[in-house]
């Protein structure tokens, strides 16, 4: 939430310097042109000018939030709206399996979440995830921490918290996070206290998360790896 409120003050910034504007202009034509006296006319102009505040809030705030484009913008570099698909391997022990899985985030003015899933070897769900926080400033990384189960015991829910480190695009302008790296930590479970390594690709023009699936059946069967470059 404090990442959305950074944010959500410069749209704020911007609906205050029109209404300022507003503001300056109504009292410079005030002072030449009287309408009824000069202390009911700054009075109206006060009134007003709160009124096209709020108005012009609720509408920037209704534009940016309606288009994708519009909140690329507003997020910038933190855009990771859209779908990924993710590898991870277990630190500090002989299990070498390479798990797998798909995440969405969601984006709009005032947050971000996570919901996703790991898949099996032969692409069926084997578990959930979902965000409980909105996305965490951690220095130069960004945290969730997420419930997890597993469909064998789907009413079993444990904790983790994911560290990610961000590869943004190489162009300069409208650059966002195409690539993550990080750790995620378990808590509770039969993994409590594992850490693992993570390895997240966007796919832009995936639209579902059966997209992404095949995405990751294309490149196990082609490369033998869940992404074409490996972590």
């Amino acid at each position: 939430m404090k990442l959305a409120i950074m944010r959500h003050q410069r749209l704020a910034s911007v609906s205050l310097g029109l209404t300022l504007a507003y503001a300056l202009a109504a009292l410079k034509f005030a002072s030449k042109t009287t309408i009824l006296s000069p202390v009911f006319d700054f009075v109206l102009i006060f009134i007003t000018s709160a009124g096209l505040y709020k108005l012009v809030v609720n509408v920037i705030c209704s534009v940016v939030g309606s288009s994708e484009f519009l909140l690329r913008l507003y997020w910038g570099r933190l855009h990771v709206a859209g779908l990924w698909s993710y590898s991870y391997t277990l630190e500090d022990s002989e299990d070498d399996t390479v798990y797998f899985g798909v995440w969405r985030f969601e984006q709009n003015l005032f947050g971000t979440s996570v919901v996703g899933f790991g898949l099996t070897d032969d692409y069926r769900v084997r578990s959930h995830v979902r965000s409980v926080t909105d996305m965490l400033d951690n220095g130069n990384a960004y945290e969730f921490v997420n419930v997890r189960s597993d469909s064998i015991d789907s009413s079993a829910e444990y904790y983790s918290r994911t560290t990610m480190f961000f590869e943004l695009s190489g162009r300069h302008f409208l650059r966002r996070p195409i690539r993550m790296r990080g750790k995620t930590f378990v808590y509770g479970g039969p993994r409590s206290g594992g850490i693992c390594s993570n390895f997240f690709v966007r796919h832009e023009k995936a639209r579902t998360e059966q997209d992404v699936i095949d995405i990751i059946r294309s490149n196990i069967k082609n490369h033998g790896h869940v992404h074409p470059t490996p972590p």
